[in-house]
């Protein structure tokens, strides 16, 4: 078994990831979400039997609130939930500097905000735990030589595609401000307010279109790659379980990923085989490119977001894949909303062979196991 659950988290992620036997499942949490979306995440691990609330890997991906809100709870109740984890992956502020690594005992010298809470929620979860991985150092992918690959137990293999160190440099003078936009002062409660945050998008443009979208036209506008800082940070994934593939993207950028896909693809040429992709940014048109599009082999494309805030996913990107990804796809979005509502067409669904699902209720989320479809 290997699936993946989008769980409903407004306009951020929170993808909770099981894998196993039926006798020993495996688990998995990438982001939480934001504040605002914990008691979802909190009633699900209540929901467990008390001997199975251990996650393999909690990740934090990057600093945006709408990704690390929800995790702030998380930690601070883990105890009295009864949950654990394996290892915990987030570059914090010294892991931006080229070999900056989790301090030792003793120091608490986290970060310019005299301790961000997250950081130290983390170190009070077990120090060692932090980016384990890399002996505390951070999560990135090197200039020269393999990609960092984690083998969890039960057998699910992790591949880090982003940030480069560079995307770490760049963020590196802007923390302070970062950290303030996601609340992670001492003292300073989380808000949900996207306002805060620095990912503004570009202007829309003219998506109020009457009758069907054209995925052509869309596809066509000019792409304006996303330089927001945090996202960059990302931390994006390549899991591995079974014989299934997932890219799991956070925001990362497109040409970082690109990248990562082509060192692993090494000589052999062709789309990268994958049976699922997250759309990076919530299907952002800047981190959905149509060479990034190109360069899968991918049936399933997920989407995590409500339209709040950033009105994603954006209509560029959703036609980028349905134009460039090969037909026979099928886009899977965890809310219905007016900004995926159109892509339900019958008539486009047959001219560009895809499927769209949407899920049943507001607070369904949608989930996809992987062990019961095959690749194309």
């Amino acid at each position: 078994m290997f699936r993946i659950d989008l769980l409903p988290a407004e306009y951020g992620d929170a993808i909770w990831l099981e894998y196993g036997q039926r006798q020993r499942i495996n688990r998995l949490l990438i982001d939480c979400g934001t504040a605002a979306v914990y008691p979802r995440i909190r009633e699900r691990i209540l929901a467990l039997p008390e001997g199975q609330r251990h996650f393999e890997l909690l990740l934090v991906t990057h600093v945006d609130l709408d990704h690390i809100g929800g995790a702030l709870p998380l930690l601070r109740e883990s105890a009295s939930l009864g949950a654990s984890f394996g290892e915990i992956w987030f570059n914090g502020y010294m892991h931006l500097s080229p070999g900056g690594v989790v301090p030792a005992a003793g120091d608490d010298t986290l970060g310019p905000l005299q301790g961000e809470e997250l950081s130290d929620l983390i170190v009070a979860n077990g120090r060692q735990r932090w980016n384990a991985l890399v002996r505390g150092g951070a999560l990135l992918v090197p200039d020269t030589g393999p990609l960092p690959q984690l083998s969890l137990p039960g057998g699910m293999r992790l591949t880090v595609l982003s940030p480069r160190q560079e995307q770490l440099d760049a963020l590196r003078p802007v923390w302070d401000a970062a950290c303030r936009k996601a609340g992670l002062v001492p003292g300073v409660a989380a808000a949900d307010d996207g306002s805060r945050l620095e990912e503004a998008d570009a202007e829309q443009e003219g998506d109020d279109l009457l009758g069907d979208p054209d995925p052509e036209q869309l596809a066509a506008r000019p792409y304006k790659a996303d330089r927001a800082r945090p996202n960059g940070s990302s931390i994006a994934l390549l899991a591995e379980y079974g014989g299934r593939r997932a890219l799991l993207t956070g925001d990362a950028f497109a040409e970082v990923l690109l990248a990562s896909l082509a060192r692993l693809a090494g000589n052999a040429g062709g789309r990268f085989a994958v049976d699922a992709c997250k759309l990076s940014h919530h299907g952002s048109r800047g981190n959905t490119s149509s060479e990034l599009v190109r360069a899968l082999q991918c049936r399933n494309w997920l989407v995590s977001s409500n339209g709040k805030q950033f009105r994603h996913p954006d209509a560029e990107a959703i036609a980028r894949v349905l134009r460039d990804g090969g037909g026979d796809i099928r886009l899977h979005f965890n809310y219905r909303s007016e900004f995926n509502e159109m892509w339900s067409s019958t008539a486009l669904q047959r001219r560009y062979r895809y499927a769209a699902s949407y899920p049943d209720g507001a607070a369904a989320g949608v989930q996809l196991d992987l062990s019961r479809r095959t690749r194309r």
